[in-house]
């Protein structure tokens, strides 16, 4: 098992649908600034 990020360590590459289900890159999000990710938890 690979270790978690560091704070301040930069994330690798990937892709993730955005709330409309459009596939976003993290370079792409970044050509706009900075990128903060929050997961939310499914049903509770």
């Amino acid at each position: 098992m690979k270790e978690p990020p560091k704070a301040g360590e930069k994330a690798r590459e990937f892709e993730l649908p955005d709330s409309t289900g459009k596939i976003r890159t993290l370079a792409e999000l970044l050509s706009s600034g900075p990128v903060l990710f929050v997961f939310f938890r499914g049903m509770w």
